[in-house]
């Protein structure tokens, strides 16, 4: 069964979602660098509050590896217990795996000062998680993110700053160090966010 076109479909089913009340619409593409490999990745995620508790969100994940290329497609509901922390469930497709399906529970949490984001994927061999925590020092955030892949573990530093005040861009990087294999990788990228309250 050819994956692309399910992904194709999601992606626009979920855009009138974004479209009648956008709330948030982030596009992120960065890059992977490790053991002399060179890995882009492009991202998409939107949400939508329905009402003060309750929304909606999609994932669209793209891995440009060479000769093993790789994406996903998620949807699902968000909960707002409080203002700044959301916990998220999405489900959904990815490509190149023995198994169709894919799961992602998500936390977010927006504070002034403080901020991070964690996120568990599960499906076929490749699982993945991403935690990161930050804090804020005017256009910087400093803090730290721990990744897995596969049975890849890595933690490391990672620093934010972003220019333009009205549609701000984000240039990120994180130094890492690979527990599993025992070598320095690292990530680099961009993302901005559009349709945040300001």
């Amino acid at each position: 069964m050819k994956i692309f076109p399910m992904l194709l479909m999601l992606f626009i089913v979920s855009l009138p979602m974004v479209s009648k009340s956008q709330t948030i619409f982030k596009l992120n593409q960065y890059n992977i660098v490790d053991d002399g490999r060179f890995i882009p990745v492009f991202t998409l995620y939107s949400g939508q509050s329905l009402n003060e508790k309750w929304g909606v969100s999609t994932y669209f994940y793209i891995n440009g590896a060479k000769e093993s290329s790789w994406g996903q497609g998620l949807a699902g509901a968000t909960f707002t217990p409080i203002k700044g922390l959301s916990f998220s469930f999405l489900a959904g497709f990815q490509t190149n795996e023995d198994q169709l399906w894919r799961i992602s529970p998500l936390i977010n949490y927006a504070g002034k000062r403080i901020s991070g984001f964690a996120a568990f994927e599960y499906g076929g061999k490749r699982h993945r998680w991403d935690i990161m925590a930050f804090y804020h020092v005017k256009k910087m955030k400093f803090g730290a993110e721990m990744i897995r892949f596969y049975q890849m573990y890595a933690f490391g530093p990672r620093i934010e700053f972003s220019v333009f005040k009205k549609q701000p861009i984000t240039f990120f990087y994180t130094g890492l160090w690979d527990i599993t294999h025992r070598r320095p990788s690292s990530m680099f990228g961009v993302f901005s966010t559009f349709g945040t309250k300001r």
